[in-house]
């Protein structure tokens, strides 16, 4: 609604509103006074919004400097309850949105249904919660259980591949050229994670021409230590193959002398 553009008078009579306070407003009948209202002269803003009143009956005025609003535009805004009593001649004012006593017991009765809900569903968290960490303790004694079973397997396999690397001469041996000669090896084996460490070590302690006549022999040599991690890997899948060859037996402090690395694919390593 558009407010008058310009500022106007008007003679009015009866009762006007002033100020307002919660409970019951009481007239009785008086001496009319005449007034002159100006209109349209203030901004008539609710919760911050500016409202516009066109019909002259609801616009809000000033008179002998005091500001009057229609109780009826404040019913109409929604910022009062404001209802005429004939039989009291009472006018019974209530902010809008004050709750009767029958809205406060309803209200009331909802809130204790919904603290009910609350308290169920809180029970109903705690036995999850108690649910989910006797299945966290099923599901870790599971895991021990298996990592259990898992390393007496691997320890198994670990011992019976070290025998077969010892116990066969074409793992235990290799005849090099003749200055070299025949190598016997001793076998470690060990793992770590999804890592496989052989340690091979020469009883027969090679010289250092013979360290270097096996170092020029290295293609021979390579083909030898893949046919290990091969061997190795057909009982540990997809392992990382470390290889490490010492010189002299493994009680006595032998002097490493080469390494050697397999991943599947292809032997890297050295004799140093």
């Amino acid at each position: 609604m558009k407010l008058f553009s310009s500022k106007k008078k008007a003679a009015i009579l009866g009762a006007l509103v002033g100020v307002m306070t919660l409970g019951s407003v009481a007239f009785a009948a008086s001496t009319p006074i005449k007034l002159d209202a100006f209109y349209d002269t203030f901004k008539l803003n609710v919760n911050g919004t500016q409202q516009y009143i066109n019909d002259r009956q609801f616009k809000p005025f000033i008179a002998d400097s005091r500001i009057y609003i229609p109780l009826s535009t404040l019913n109409q805004l929604g910022v009062v309850n404001a209802q005429w009593d004939a039989s009291t001649a009472s006018v019974n004012i209530t902010p809008s949105g004050t709750s009767s006593s029958g809205e406060v017991a309803l209200y009331q009765q909802q809130l204790a249904a919904l603290n009910v809900q609350l308290q169920a569903k809180t029970k109903e968290a705690e036995d999850l919660k108690a649910e989910n960490t006797r299945l966290g303790a099923e599901v870790d004694k599971l895991k021990k259980e298996n990592n259990s079973s898992s390393s007496t397997s691997d320890s198994r396999a670990l011992r019976d591949l070290e025998d077969t690397f010892n116990r066969s001469r074409t793992f235990s041996r290799y005849s090099g050229p003749t200055n070299v000669g025949t190598i016997d090896f001793e076998f470690r084996v060990d793992a770590y994670r999804n890592d496989l460490e052989i340690e091979m070590y020469i009883p027969k302690t090679l010289t250092s021409s013979q360290i270097t006549a096996l170092k020029d022999d290295f293609r021979y040599f390579d083909e030898y230590i893949e046919d290990l991690s091969e061997e190795a890997r057909k009982s540990f899948k997809d392992a990382t193959v470390y290889i490490t060859i010492y010189n002299g037996e493994y009680r006595n402090s032998p002097t490493k002398i080469g390494d050697y690395t397999y991943d599947g694919r292809r032997i890297s390593g050295r004799i140093n």
